[in-house]
């Protein structure tokens, strides 16, 4: 994520959270004042200790560091969603039912003025809510999405990602070597960053870089193949 973009931000929204908050601590690192908004429905308590029991028994069978720091995920929960990091209980969606928030909802728990991080990771339900985040566009330095299935609906990623550089530029890319790859040969889920066109005096370069970058993006599954890209 750009670091200039977290340390402009005054707040994090992060929609999609399950029980890795990895993100959030790293944006909270640079940032420490800045307020973290996390939106799941999902996360309790008690998944959070479902799911630690789970690494902890998956540790004792592979014997994996990752598994054992995960095994604490119950305790780390309390720990780092107090203050001013709120996980609220809710589905992020286009309407309130079955206790959902909106995007708006979102926007107006934070302070008037507040400039925004925006991270989405909702599993599809980003087409949802996308031009909801898109009219709030002046407030929000940045994006980072993972889009899903684009595989079935190319034509719907493209025309969003096309409407969100109307006022963003793509400054990183990363696929998500679990989504497996489109006949198209691209991957099914990218990750995609974008920053706030306010940041350029100009239009960017293409970057020279080859994607992965070496020390900053990690494989979803470290297992798996890494998709590569070149511009």
């Amino acid at each position: 994520m750009p670091l200039h973009a977290v340390k402009a931000a005054d707040a994090l929204l992060s929609f999609g959270l399950s029980h890795d908050w990895t993100f959030e601590r790293d944006f909270k690192k640079h940032n420490p004042r800045a307020a973290v908004h996390c939106y799941d429905h999902t996360v309790t308590s008690l998944t959070a200790l479902r799911y630690s029991i789970g690494q902890l028994l998956r540790f004792s069978a592979r014997l994996k560091a990752s598994h054992l720091r995960k095994a604490f995920t119950w305790i780390d929960y309390p720990w780092f969603f107090r203050g001013d990091n709120i996980h609220f209980r809710q589905r992020i969606w286009n309407d309130r039912e079955d206790n959902s928030a909106t995007v708006d909802d979102a926007f107006a728990r934070l302070p008037p003025g507040c400039q925004i991080f925006v991270k989405v990771d909702i599993e599809g339900s980003e087409y949802r809510i996308l031009d909801d985040v898109l009219r709030r566009s002046a407030s929000i330095v940045a994006l980072a999405i993972e889009f899903h299935e684009i595989d079935v609906r190319p034509e719907l990623f493209n025309s969003l990602i096309d409407r969100i550089k109307r006022d963003f530029y793509i400054v990183h890319i990363h696929g998500n070597n679990l989504g497996g790859l489109a006949p198209f040969h691209f991957p099914i889920s990218p990750e995609i960053t974008f920053l706030n066109r306010r940041f350029f005096e100009q239009p960017p370069s293409p970057s020279a870089l080859k994607y992965p970058v070496p020390e900053l993006d990690s494989p979803n599954h470290p297992g798996f193949p890494e998709f590569k890209f070149e511009f």
